[in-house]
């Protein structure tokens, strides 16, 4: 049951279906990637149906091949059809028309897929908010007016069912775009704060079920929640990390990218999507193991640049090398020779991933030699933005090879004799 909505209906079995005008694999990918989604929500996928179209169909698919579907959903025991696109009203009433079944298209299942994930107030309320976006542009009209009388909350002279509707969705659509207004002013407070700080922020993006919440799992020892299934991770998650040489940075596990992702989907994570645009450095994390990696790497790249956050470094990592053989390796480091080969899941060659981390976060940071007394030392060595390279004892004095944030120099300069 949907945050504040009506129980649906539980759908059990479904035939999917999906349509393509190139030949090729990518569309039994889609589906394929599908039949996860909809698992991931309790259905069970029991056949798969696609057709090669010249144009796009008012009725979606061929007027043959839904009537072969049609023959198959009693086969199949199916109560549902699931379609691989986002259908306009007049596709979905047409295929309904012809199959007499509960039809949702991908961007539904998404959304629940989304539902079920959702833990926060926050992460609810925009679920619900971009669910309601959708009910909004697939409004069903009703060619009868009403002759009820006016008021408030109800229908007025001469407006349709579909008029109160979509005034009423509005009305909601409003309504939860306050509250997250209002938490969004709270995150805001906080970030504040956070802001005032010289901590890199890092956020670990990519296709869903790529192994990012292992990976923070990994590097934090924090017991984040990680399963092999979509959409584990929906609200952000923040740990604090060691990087070595006196560094630490804030690892955020985001949401996961997939292919088709709803526009109602972007407009409503806003705040969550802040997490990835507010980075310092994103790591994008692909599955070594997928045969499928070029093209969420596509996906992921495109869902990047489509948030805004294109101008942020990325460093590529490729995980589940504990899945792969040796021709698999040698094929994606032929491919990705830029990436950064790890598994999470078994902690191995993190700490050459942890390395890259730390030169990427400190590139821009100005070098110095010091040489000071130890109670000076005791000071620097304490602050943060200093990335400590090396250090040798000599008395009491202490000689460093030190990176400085350019954000701190100000503060660095106020120590008393530090560049002596």
């Amino acid at each position: 049951m949907g945050r504040g909505g009506k129980r649906r209906k539980k759908l059990k079995k479904a035939i999917l279906i999906g349509i393509t005008y190139h030949k090729g694999f990518e569309i039994e990918k889609s589906l394929a990637e599908l039949g996860q989604l909809v698992r991931s929500i309790g259905i069970d996928p029991v056949a798969t149906f696609w057709q090669l179209l010249r144009a796009p169909s008012p009725s979606y698919m061929g007027k043959g091949k839904l009537e072969k579907i049609a023959s198959f959903i009693g086969m199949y025991g199916a109560d549902g059809v699931v379609v691989d696109d986002e259908l306009s009203t007049v596709q979905k009433n047409r295929i309904h028309e012809f199959l007499k079944v509960e039809i949702l298209d991908r961007t539904q299942i998404i959304l629940r897929a989304f539902s079920t994930s959702a833990t926060t107030n926050e992460g609810k309320i925009e679920v619900e908010l971009a669910t309601l976006e959708y009910d909004l542009s697939h409004l069903k009209g009703s060619a009868d007016l009403s002759r009820q009388g006016g008021g408030i909350g109800t229908v007025g002279p001469g407006e349709s069912k579909l008029e109160m509707d979509r005034r009423t969705i509005k009305q909601k659509i409003s309504r939860l775009h306050d509250e997250l207004d209002k938490i969004s002013k709270n995150k805001v407070v906080k970030k504040g704060k956070r802001e005032s700080s010289v901590i890199p922020k890092i956020s670990i993006v990519g296709y869903t079920n790529a192994g990012k919440s292992m990976l923070l799992k990994a590097l934090s020892g924090f017991d984040v929640k990680s399963e092999d299934r979509l959409f584990t991770t929906l609200d952000p998650i923040t740990k604090k990390v060691w990087l070595g040489q006196n560094l630490s940075a804030l690892f955020s596990d985001t949401v996961g990218f997939i292919s088709k992702l709803p526009t109602q989907l972007v407009r409503a994570f806003k705040s969550t999507l802040d997490e990835i645009r507010d980075a310092d450095l994103l790591l994008l994390v692909l599955d070594g193991s997928d045969e499928n990696i070029e093209s969420k790497y596509s996906v992921s790249i495109d869902t990047i640049q489509s948030i805004g956050a294109s101008s942020i470094p990325v460093l590529k990592i490729i995980n589940k090398i504990d899945l792969c053989d040796e021709g698999r390796l040698s094929a994606l480091s032929h491919d990705h020779p830029d990436a950064i080969f790890i598994s999470a899941q078994k902690g191995l060659y993190l700490e050459d991933m942890v390395s890259r981390i730390r030169d990427e976060v400190s590139k821009d940071y100005v070098s110095k030699e010091i040489e000071v007394s130890a109670y000076l030392w005791s000071k620097i060595s304490t602050m943060s933005g200093i990335r400590i390279l090396n250090t040798v004892i000599d008395g009491a004095k202490v000689r460093a090879s030190l990176l400085i944030n350019p954000a701190i120099i100000s503060k660095f300069m106020e120590v008393e004799d530090v560049l002596q």
